[in-house]
């Protein structure tokens, strides 16, 4: 968990102007004459990238009262304590902070990254929203990691709500605007907010905010949940009842972003729409030259310029691209290509190496290779337990069913039975992991009753009514044809119908099939030469 950054970046001096105009400086705000004698070295000490623990303390031994400089100085100690694992004294320092300074953001904004990744993101949502308050420019720049990983965790508790609460915010000041998926979630958090509101005006408020979600899944949300029922009319007026016209204008949003940008972050969300649409070479033709080059370290051709980025920040873009790979069976690719990337990680971000480990697995588990689906689980599970509460709780629960299937699949039902019990564990917060379970075992008795239990309780119904929608996948890898059927068989049961159309709806066809009528992904692309000196 890289805070530091977070830490200075934020804390006391190196914000954007109009940031700093609205917060205090706790320098300016330093009038004990003792404290004073220390401002410039306590400045020194947490200026630069890098602050050094030894001096922050040096510099604390000398504050020993409550005062503004105290806790600017613990604000940062807080940030680099949580780079570097301490998370017990980085939230001692980080609380001491908050109290010393209880009307800056920045503790707050460092306290959000080290709550989000220590267990306690309702506290972590709380002080993000109260900094967005204080100083809604500032917060605007906040970590986009730290957010998606925040509201990540909310939702593995079962807190949707504040969930909705805290991307609803962030919209309000802007910062979803960067990328289009959180441009959408944003906007479906303010809408899933009118609805909770319960009156004339809030159903109008929502139907209006329908046109502002971009992400058709998004959409799909509340297309299929009776509690969104005087929604439906104007999604299917807006995005056509198949919601293929709003699948055609989200591409074409994720598609520009690209363009302008030609980076790790707008490749990601364009590439995972491409693959969610089946459009695998679509994703290897754009993205996998964006990977080329990066084993060497040699200089990036201007085509693949992304590639250019900082080292291990395709760790994202590489899974996706990887499965898109072996969707066309090229496995030693995609395997090849996952080694590559891994030699970018830089030794202080092993934690994002999760990604890569947890692409090895899902490869094997496409092969229906279930000893190497093993030894990949250790893997992951051994690294992820160094890294503790850093690792959200969904990941860990999917790599866990992969192994109790991949141990049952292999004749060892005895190890396989305290694995299954952890992963049912949770099965009201994260059930995709024990449906992935059920289906990967063939057992449709327990994945029937999975889906009807989630079906009946509010928090896990969207992901339950997702589930029982029709698919349009191809079955292309040996997974697909061991899991298909199943899938198939639960989704049509009769008691599976009748307990979704109670709470919501089954459409007809499959949605997001295939690429829309007349996109052409090809044809607009990040520019390969400069502009002509006519240009402009």
């Amino acid at each position: 968990m890289a805070l530091t950054a977070v830490a200075v970046t934020m804390a006391f001096g190196m914000t954007p102007g109009v940031a700093r105009a609205q917060v205090a400086d706790p320098l300016a705000m330093t009038t004990d004459p003792a404290d004073r004698e220390v401002m410039a070295e306590a400045a020194s000490a947490i200026a630069g990238r890098s602050p050094d623990i030894a001096r922050l303390d040096a510099v604390l031994a000398k504050l020993p009262r409550p005062t503004p400089l105290r806790g600017m100085v613990q604000t940062v100690r807080a940030g680099v304590l949580a780079s570097a694992q301490a998370t017990g004294p980085a939230v001692a320092a980080i609380e001491e902070a908050l109290r010393l300074l209880p009307d800056d953001p920045r503790p707050k904004l460092v306290a959000t990254g080290i709550y989000t990744f220590s267990g306690s993101p309702q506290r972590a949502a709380d002080l993000l929203i109260q900094a967005s308050r204080l100083a809604p420019e500032m917060t605007r720049h906040f970590d986009r990691y730290v957010v998606m990983a925040l509201t990540g965790r909310l939702t593995e508790i079962g807190d949707r709500s504040r969930a909705d609460r805290l991307n609803a915010r962030l919209g309000e000041i802007g910062f979803s605007s960067g990328l289009a998926p959180e441009r959408s979630t944003a906007a479906l958090s303010r809408t899933r907010e009118a609805m909770r509101m319960s009156t004339g005006a809030s159903t109008d408020e929502a139907a209006n905010l329908v046109t502002t979600i971009g992400d058709p899944d998004d959409l799909l949300t509340l297309y299929i949940d009776r509690r969104y029922a005087p929604l439906w009319p104007r999604i299917a007026e807006w995005a056509g009842a198949d919601l293929a016209a709003q699948s055609r204008r989200y591409l074409d949003e994720l598609r520009g972003d690209w363009a302008a940008a030609a980076d790790f972050d707008t490749a990601t969300p364009y590439a995972r729409r491409l693959s969610r649409l089946e459009a695998y070479p679509a994703v290897l033709g754009l993205f996998l030259p964006m990977f080329d080059g990066i084993d060497t370290g040699a200089a990036v051709p201007v085509e693949a310029r992304a590639a250019g980025a900082p080292r291990g920040e395709g760790v994202f873009l590489a899974p996706i691209v990887a499965r898109a790979l072996a969707h066309q069976g090229r496995y030693d690719e995609a395997q090849a290509l996952l080694a590559r990337v891994a030699t970018t990680v830089p030794a202080d971000d092993q934690g994002n190496g999760l990604n890569l480990d947890g692409a090895y697995l899902q490869l094997a588990a496409m092969e229906t290779d279930w000893p190497q689906v093993l030894t990949r689980a250790d893997v992951f599970l051994d690294r992820a337990k160094r890294y503790g509460s850093n690792v959200n709780r969904a990941s860990v629960l999917l790599v866990k069913a992969w192994q109790a299937c991949a141990l049952a699949r292999t004749g060892q039902s005895a190890a396989a039975e305290p694995v299954t019990a952890e992963v049912l564990l949770d099965e009201a917060l994260v059930p995709g992991a024990a449906m992935q379970m059920y289906v990967c075992r063939g057992d449709q008795a327990a994945a029937r009753a999975l889906v009807i239990r989630r079906l009946a309780d509010e928090t896990t119904r969207d992901w339950a009514l997702r589930y029982v929608q029709p698919t349009g996948s191809a079955t292309t890898t040996p997974l697909d044809r061991l899991t298909d059927p199943v899938d198939d068989a639960v989704r049509t049961a009769p008691d599976v119908v009748a307990a979704a159309t109670r709470v919501g709806r089954i459409l007809p066809n499959p949605v997001s099939v295939g690429l829309p009528q007349g996109f052409d992904p090809f044809r607009l692309q990040p520019r390969t030469t400069p502009l002509d000196a006519n240009a402009v």
